[in-house]
């Protein structure tokens, strides 16, 4: 299971207990988990693993996303709200796991996550009409997920380069030098 965080809120999931009436032994029964792990939850000194949180919106009456709080989307909060793991995930889009992880942490689609052809349909399917439903997520939301994916990977991918730099200041230089030579030969 993926060890992303996804913002579980525990004030969220108290409102949404209240709301919907539900007993602490109701929501355990219905998702499978011990009544304690429940009170952790509720008390937010726990974390469910994101496999449960389908589960635990369920039991409240809302969209597991309700449960949550987080500043952007991106594609592996959408991953977990659907409750699968990356490998499921992949399995569900038909691409190599490594290929979907590369497009849960960059944004960037490969070959595999573009337009399909669907025979019953006689016609070419864009990415964000078939692999929106599979993520439980609108076509837009779909795309504003991985917009955010890959301002949080530029970000992620700057910081390193700033932590490096820092640590190792020539050895950053070189790697820009060779970057600014490599990026010269592709203009030619």
């Amino acid at each position: 299971m993926s060890e992303t965080p996804y913002g579980f809120d525990a004030v969220k999931f108290r409102a949404a207990r209240t709301a919907a009436g539900a007993s602490v032994a109701g929501i355990a029964r219905a998702v499978g988990v011990s009544e304690r792990a429940v009170s952790f939850y509720l008390a937010g000194t726990r974390t469910p693993r994101p496999g449960i949180l389908p589960g635990l919106a369920a039991a409240v009456g809302t969209a597991p996303a309700d449960l949550c709080t987080v500043e952007h989307e991106t594609l592996a909060h959408l991953r977990i709200y659907t409750g699968r793991t990356r490998a499921e995930m992949a399995s569900v889009l038909g691409m190599g796991e490594e290929t979907y992880r590369h497009l849960e942490t960059t944004g960037e689609r490969g070959r595999l996550a573009h337009a399909r052809y669907d025979d019953h349909e006689d016609r070419w399917i864009a990415w964000q009409e078939w692999a929106a439903p599979l993520f439980a997520a609108t076509a837009e939301r779909l795309d504003v997920a991985e917009e955010h994916t890959r301002e949080q990977h530029r970000v992620e991918r700057e910081r390193h380069w700033q932590r490096l730099r820092l640590a190792n200041p020539e050895h950053a230089a070189r790697i820009e030098e060779l970057g600014r030579a490599g990026r010269a030969l592709r203009e030619r």
